[in-house]
């Protein structure tokens, strides 16, 4: 899943910061090429950047979720009602 959601953000990203180079690119055949670091590698990596945010963050809030429901458990085994 995550490799689905680094390739989505990677293209997201590409498109993003290339959309309007391409449109000049294609009414205009003579515009000037754009460097490799700004067309590529500046897009690639913040998605990478944001992939690896937004998995860390959902690391955290399954961590949390994991504490919480163990924390729920003993304190309902604790102090449970009983019959």
């Amino acid at each position: 899943m995550t490799l689905i959601s680094l390739v989505i953000n990677i293209l997201v990203f590409l498109l993003l910061f290339n959309w309007s180079y391409i449109q000049n690119r294609r009414k205009n055949s003579d515009y000037p090429p754009k460097p490799i670091s700004r067309s590529l590698i500046f897009p690639v990596s913040l998605g990478i950047a944001y992939t690896l945010l937004v998995d860390m963050y959902k690391g955290i809030f399954y961590y949390q979720l994991f504490l919480f429901l163990i924390v729920a458990g003993i304190l309902f085994w604790k102090l449970g009602i009983k019959k």
